[in-house]
């Protein structure tokens, strides 16, 4: 029993909840995270859930706001979307997380207010 009770307590140690690498960094920062680790992080996962209930196809805000990020058309033009489709609900949901990493990487999370409050 004390072995199985030391190897519980070894174990245990090592257990760490995830932290999010996409958080409070500098621009400099983001540029060394890949599109890989940003969109499955637990920020990026989170805000396509509150933004469009991952719905790539979403409208909100009369109109203003399109697809899975929710962006508005400025964003899309400034970040390269257009090279894609006319708007973001009319992107593939792929082209839209490209997009949107590409605004994450010039101005972090700020696009998304929820983001602000999310502890991930």
């Amino acid at each position: 029993m004390p072995i199985q009770s030391s190897i519980v307590a070894a174990n245990a140690s090592v257990i760490q909840v995830a932290e999010d690498p996409t958080r409070n960094l500098s621009k400099e920062e983001r540029k060394k995270i890949s599109f890989e680790v940003w969109v499955n992080s637990p920020t990026a996962k989170y805000l396509k859930k509150v933004e469009s209930n991952n719905n790539c196809k979403s409208t909100g805000g009369k109109g203003k706001y399109q697809g899975t990020w929710q962006v508005n058309a400025g964003f899309w033009k400034t970040y390269g979307g257009k090279k894609y489709a006319s708007k973001a609900s009319k992107a593939t949901c792929h082209e839209q997380d490209l997009v949107a990493y590409k605004g994450w990487l010039a101005r972090g999370w700020s696009p998304w207010p929820p983001a602000k409050n999310f502890k991930p």
